[in-house]
């Protein structure tokens, strides 16, 4: 489905087919339309994310606990990168630049909450006037997890992924994503993933190579990339440092791999 806007708030956002078209995707959002500060609803909603026993032990980045002035500085990190990507996607549309962009504005999972038309349907033309953050999704460099932690091999890859050009097709992406275990089960995921890549990775990205990584016995987190057309590539088995605030010792992982149609 193509990227829409809110016309209550003038928002841009991608809207996921049914049966979720109650679920759509946005930037981050700010506390207001002249605040410099993350939206407080926002950040409270993910600070519950995040200490969920049911969504923190299959993630390897957030700190734990996890607490507040950690979301805020979440949201201010990717609110500044996500205006940088909307900005040079609006100067590729107009022609002012090489045509692709260098990740995606689109991270927060909403769940618009609002009454249904006397027919029963969503009236998406109307707007609403409430959603709440479910989860995350976010597409960026991968860092190479098949290759040792720490060696000079994957610091190595890193850095020559990371010199290619907005644009090039032999960047190699990673996806990351969360999702408030109240929403856990119902596909969901799997729509947001299949939306971020169709409708923004590849046209406004050029992507054409991604890898994910997921804890082995992660099993829901494998199954929303099958649906999406990623294969196995590697089992590794004790392959990952895990911190101490989350029980240290090592963790195997899987890594998933996904190209492009030719």
């Amino acid at each position: 489905m193509p990227i829409k806007t809110n016309p209550r708030t003038g928002e841009l956002y991608i809207p996921l087919p049914a049966p979720h078209s109650n679920i759509i995707i946005t930037p981050p959002r700010r506390a207001g339309p002249d605040s410099t500060d993350p939206d407080p609803a926002d950040c409270a909603q993910l600070v519950s994310i995040l200490n969920d026993p049911r969504v923190y032990p299959f993630l390897a980045s957030p700190p734990h606990p996890y607490l507040l002035s950690h979301a805020e500085v979440f949201f201010r990190k990717t609110l500044a990168a996500s205006e940088q990507f909307l900005a040079a996607a609006r100067k590729a549309s107009e022609g002012a630049s090489g045509g692709y962009v260098g990740g995606c504005p689109f991270s927060s999972i909403r769940e618009i909450v609002r009454e249904r038309d006397v027919d029963g349907d969503w009236d998406d033309d109307a707007g609403w006037e409430k959603d709440v953050l479910i989860g995350d999704v976010g597409i960026m460099r991968y860092p190479f997890y098949e290759l040792p932690e720490g060696s000079e091999e994957r610091k190595e890859a890193q850095e020559r992924n990371a010199k290619l050009e907005s644009g090039d097709e032999k960047i190699v992406w990673t996806i990351g994503d969360y999702l408030a275990s109240s929403h856990h089960g119902r596909g969901i995921m799997t729509a947001v993933v299949r939306a971020l890549i169709n409708e923004w990775a590849v046209p406004h990205m050029n992507a054409r190579i991604i890898k994910v990584s997921t804890y082995v016995g992660n099993t829901g987190s494998v199954r929303v990339f099958e649906k999406n057309g990623f294969q196995m590539e590697h089992i590794l088995e004790d392959w990952s440092t895990v911190a101490e605030s989350r029980g240290g010792g090592r963790a195997s992982i899987n890594v998933l791999g996904w190209r492009a149609p030719t």
